[in-house]
Parts: structure tokens; sequence; C-alpha cells
């Protein structure tokens, strides 16, 4: 019995749609791992300076100054020289606060884009 190219695509196309599956879970697998990494703790902006853009990072320290940019968008300057930029409710001037979030640029300057605040 002889099988037609009809019978040869179809099981290629099978193939192909396990494979891609596999791929698929091995991506989120490998997204679920990178983003569960702890952030890197800096003191003071001359920590910050050696670091690449997109790499996360904790920090925690006083706010001795909040400047609202436009809306709800925020900017955060710490005692050690820091500055953090978020989007939400302020009020955190004179606190001791902890961040995490990942290295940004804007103006040639780095700062932190905050993804979680918590009040010490």
């Amino acid at each position: 019995m002889k099988l037609g190219n009809g019978y040869k695509g179809f099981v290629l196309l099978c193939c192909m749609r396990k494979w891609a599956f596999i791929v698929v879970v091995l991506g989120m697998f490998t997204m679920v791992v990178l983003l569960n990494l702890e952030p890197k703790e800096i003191e003071d902006y001359s920590d910050l300076e050696g670091l690449e853009l997109n790499t996360r990072v904790s920090v925690s320290g006083e706010v001795v100054d909040e400047k609202v940019i436009y809306g709800s968008r925020r900017v955060l300057s710490f005692d050690n020289g820091i500055e953090a930029v978020f989007d939400g409710v302020g009020g955190f001037e004179g606190e001791i606060v902890e961040i995490a979030g990942v290295v940004s640029e804007y103006e040639e300057t780095k700062q932190i884009e905050v993804e979680r605040i918590r009040i010490r």
C-alpha cells in the first residue's frame, strides 16, 4: 500500500505542533525563573551607575523629596542620591521606604523604575 503526500504532511504537522508546544512551555518556565531572581542590593548612586539598563535592583532609604511629573507619575529622591520613578499615590516624603524595580535612564541619568514600594 502506497501512502499519499497528504498523509506525510499530516504527520509533519502533528510533529511541528508538539515541538511548538514544548518550546512554549520551556520559554514560559524560563520567564518565571528569571522574574523570580532576587534583585541586586544597591547603597548609593555610584552603585546604580555601574549597572546595565533593566537590571533588577533593590534600595532602601529615607525619601527627602517627592515631585509630581504629571498625573499620578511621581519621582522620589532618596537621601543616598538615587531617584525612583513610579505611578501611584504619593505621600512618602520623610518616610523610610524599601523599593524594588529596574534600572532605567532619563536624560543620561540613571534612575529606578519602581515595581514595589514598602514602608519600613
